[in-house]
């Protein structure tokens, strides 16, 4: 992960956690994983190389993963859809990972397209 200051790892990754399982509340089923490595750019114009490991969920018809944005500021959370379980992927819109759990809900369902219940 990009580092950031004042944002603890364990934290984001825990809010990763969340979105999984939110996934799961409105029906994907974990399928296996996919392995990327991710080189991003940092403000002092160095590189970063990154190892990902995303887990693959199956929802109805699509494939989902979820991943991160680094943005300059702190990094967001983003769903990833495809048709395909090796992709290609298209993110949806991505979001503040310091959002609260509803707020993270609400972005998910909104990516899902599930009505409010």
């Amino acid at each position: 992960m990009k580092e950031y200051e004042c944002i603890d790892k364990t934290e984001f990754l825990a809010q990763i956690v969340l979105v999984e399982e939110i996934l799961q509340k409105y029906g994907a089923e974990y399928i296996g994983d996919s392995h990327e490595e991710n080189t991003w750019l940092l403000n002092d114009g160095s590189y970063v190389q990154e190892k990902i490991q995303q887990h693959i969920w199956k929802r109805e018809n699509e494939y989902i993963r979820v991943d991160r944005v680094y943005f300059s500021e702190k990094p967001f959370l983003v769903l990833e859809f495809s048709e395909y379980k090796d992709g290609p992927y298209e993110d949806a819109d991505p979001f503040p990972y310091d959002l609260s759990d509803d707020e993270i809900e609400q972005e998910v369902r909104y990516s899902l397209g599930v009505g409010a219940s």
